[in-house]
C-alpha cells in the first residue's frame, strides 16, 4: 500500500468536509499529531480506527487503503488490500523476529568477549572485593561491548557498511580512552588510527550507498 497516496487522500477527503486536523482528530478521538502524520504518509491509521475515520471522511475502508475512490474496480481493489494488509503484518513479524535475533546475538556476543576481557581481573580473585570504581569501570565495560555489538549486528542484519564501520570507530574510541587513562602509549596510534579509519570508512559509505545508481 502506498502511504503517500493514502495521505493525500485523506487530506483531500477531509478538505472536502471543510474540516481541520483538528476538528477530524477531536472526531476520531485522537491528536492532531496523528492526523498530520497519515497526510503526511508517514504511518497507516490503526486497524480499531479505520472504520471511525471512514465514517468522518464519508468513504469506505477499501476506498482508504486505494488511497483513491473506488468505483467499478472495488472487489479488484478489496482483493489487493487485502493481501498487501496480510503483507505488511508479515513484514512486521519478520523484521520482530530479526531484532530478537540481534538482541540474542549481540547479548550473547557482549558477555563473551566481556569475560575474555576481564577473566584476569582481581575482581575473581577470591578474597578480593571489587570497590565501586573497579565495579563502573566493569558496567561500563559491558554497556560499551553490548552497545558495539548491537550496532555491529544490526549492520549485518541490514546488510549496512555504514552501521559496521561506526561500530569499529567507537570501539577503537573507547579503546583509545582507555590507552589515555591508563597511560598505555603504544595503544594509542593504532586506536587513533583505527577510530579515524573506521569512521572515515563510514561516511564514505553512507555517500556512495545515498548517491543515486545511473
Amino acid at each position: 500500500m502506498d502511504q503517500k497516496k493514502i495521505g493525500r487522500f485523506i487530506a483531500a477527503k477531509r478538505k472536502e468536509k471543510s474540516l481541520t486536523q483538528q476538528a477530524l482528530a477531536d472526531l476520531i478521538g485522537i491528536s492532531n499529531k496523528t492526523v498530520s502524520k497519515w497526510e503526511c504518509g508517514n504511518g497507516l491509521p490503526e486497524v480499531s480506527l479505520m472504520l471511525p475515520l471512514c465514517n468522518a471522511l464519508g468513504i469506505t475502508v477499501n476506498e482508504l487503503l486505494s488511497g483513491e475512490t473506488l468505483d467499478n474496480s472495488y472487489q479488484e481493489k478489496a482483493e489487493e488490500n487485502l493481501i498487501g494488509l496480510i503483507k505488511e503484518k508479515e513484514t512486521q513479524r519478520a523484521g520482530g523476529k530479526k531484532i530478537m535475533i540481534v538482541q540474542g546475538a549481540a547479548l550473547v556476543s557482549s558477555v563473551l568477549l566481556w569475560l575474555l576481557l576481564f577473566a584476569d581481573s582481581n575482581v575473581y580473585q577470591l578474597g578480593d572485593f571489587p570497590t565501586p570504581l573497579t565495579l563502573g569501570y566493569l558496567v561500563a565495560g559491558f554497556a560499551a561491548i553490548y552497545l558495539v555489538m548491537m550496532t555491529t549486528w544490526l549492520g549485518i542484519v541490514k546488510r549496512n557498511m555504514m552501521m559496521i564501520f561506526a561500530a569499529f570507530s567507537f570501539a577503537s574510541l573507547v579503546c583509545l580512552l582507555i590507552s589515555f587513562s591508563h597511560a598505555t602509549l603504544w595503544l594509542v596510534p593504532p586506536a587513533a588510527a583505527g577510530m579515524l579509519g573506521c569512521f572515515a570508512l563510514s561516511i564514505w559509505s553512507y555517500f556512495h550507498h545515498k548517491r543515486p545508481r545511473q
